[in-house]
């Protein structure tokens, strides 16, 4: 059995499609951040007075405005050159390290492409992308190679599949079955030129939310059957399409539709028309013996580390995005699982906080959170209980610097989730001073309406 998975997993594949996703990956991780720079997005990192951090995170220290833009040049520089295979792997895991560290320095910068983006670069790290059509080959660092295993292939498919299976799975609640979440974005959409008034049309959201369940629930499926691929990726490139029209979501859709051309014969870049088509057949040698029996398959002596690598990646990308189903509340209230699930734009909320600081001498000030934070971070605030407790216990710090060490702190919260009416997120009269961060359930939440 195991020898069976060995021969499946270390069988050659052409390696078209490995440098085709490189070139991509590279360009496209690249300029993510440098239009985060160009838009301004870089000052989400450098403005803030104060820093969110995840759970046992909290002790990184936050670098300098200096030290930020150094992160985002360093991923720049990273994806260009492993776009172009130079020092290929040192500028892979470099990439992903630098993805990693701008996740951890700010907790409300969490987007789930971000988190998808960091993922890939760590795969791309392990993946031999540079042993074809790279700047490694030309200076000798490495042998030229015509084939890759098929483990490397698989592995972004796996990971591709997932986003799609529990993107699916996570729509299957009461509020986007009643398309509660897209009338409340794409109303907003109404005054778009030629197509706002169809995106405002009630039909719109029903049409578009039962669509979205039913795409990414069969989109695997489909891509994986070979009558009906050529269709589903088509279906695959106009839903991100019309992602980018109507979301616009940076460069996701199209890292998207890069992801799922794997789905593929791994030979298919070769056949693209024009010049990139010739510039593959040019570039990527031809494997000289493209099928092999089962027996003309040979592993590595290092196969069962790698068999081992893959099972324990496959589990915790299995049961991360499941660790909500542990938590009797809902996820989308509570945030409780949310993050690194592949909850993609599943709820939409707005709301106010407001908090008040009791003193030892009997006053209370009334603290108004944009006085400390930025507007992104105020926009992710009134979103989540655990940015709250952070916050408080934030002010409570600060206060105690400025010796007043407070006794209590308040928050008034108020919060619409899918366009419902607003409802307290946590008790007005709870002291979050006596609460401490943890993994376990929030009881102290209010209860969802």
């Amino acid at each position: 059995m195991l020898h069976r998975l060995a021969t499946a997993l270390f069988r050659p594949v052409d390696s078209a499609w490995l440098v085709a996703f490189r070139v991509g990956a590279g360009w496209l991780l690249a300029l993510e951040h440098g239009g985060a720079v160009v838009l301004g997005r870089v000052h989400n990192y450098t403005e803030p007075r104060f820093h969110f951090r995840y759970m046992g995170w909290e002790w990184l220290p936050h670098p300098p405005p200096a030290g930020i833009y150094a992160v985002y040049a360093l991923i720049m520089v990273a994806g260009l050159a492993v776009a172009a295979g130079w020092y290929y792997r040192l500028m892979a895991a470099l990439l992903s390290a630098g993805y990693v560290a701008l996740l951890l320095l700010e907790e409300t910068e969490y987007i789930n492409h971000f988190y998808l983006y960091a993922l890939v670069a760590a795969v791309l790290a392990v993946l031999p992308a540079h042993h074809a059509a790279s700047a490694d080959v030309r200076a000798g660092r490495v042998a030229p190679r015509s084939t890759v295993p098929a483990w490397t292939r698989l592995l972004l498919l796996f990971q591709m599949g997932l986003v799609y299976f529990f993107a699916a799975l996570a729509k299957l609640n009461p509020d986007w079955l009643a398309a509660r979440p897209l009338t409340v974005w794409l109303g907003a959409k109404a005054s778009y030129p030629v197509i706002g008034s169809v995106l405002a049309a009630p039909a719109t959201a029903w049409v578009l939310s039962y669509g979205g369940i039913v795409f990414d629930a069969l989109v695997v499926p489909l891509l994986l059957w070979r009558r009906s691929r050529a269709w589903a990726f088509t279906g695959a490139v106009l839903f991100h399409l019309t992602n980018v029209v109507v979301f616009g979501l940076g460069t996701f859709p199209w890292f998207s539709i890069l992801l799922t051309s794997l789905f593929f014969s791994p030979a298919f870049p070769r056949h693209l028309p024009g010049f990139v088509g010739r510039w593959f057949r040019e570039r990527v040698p031809r494997p000289e013996q493209p099928d092999l029996s089962a027996e003309q398959v040979r592993y590595p002596r290092y196969w069962r580390g790698v068999v081992a690598g893959l099972a324990l990646f496959a589990v915790v990308q299995l049961l991360l995005p499941l660790r909500h189903v542990l938590y009797p509340a809902d996820t989308h209230w509570t945030e409780e699982g949310h993050r690194f699930s592949w909850h993609l734009m599943l709820r939409t909320k707005s709301g106010t906080a407001v908090f008040r600081v009791q003193l030892p001498d009997g006053r209370v000030e009334v603290v108004q959170p944009d006085t400390y934070l930025t507007r992104n971070q105020l926009s992710k605030l009134t979103d989540s209980p655990d940015l709250l407790l952070q916050f408080a216990h934030l002010l409570a710090r600060d206060y105690g610097q400025r010796g007043l060490v407070p006794t209590a702190v308040f928050c008034e919260s108020w919060v619409s989730m899918n366009g419902l009416p607003p409802r307290p997120l946590v008790s007005p009269t709870l002291n979050l001073l006596t609460v401490q961060r943890g993994l376990g359930h929030y009881t102290w939440v209010m209860p969802r309406p």
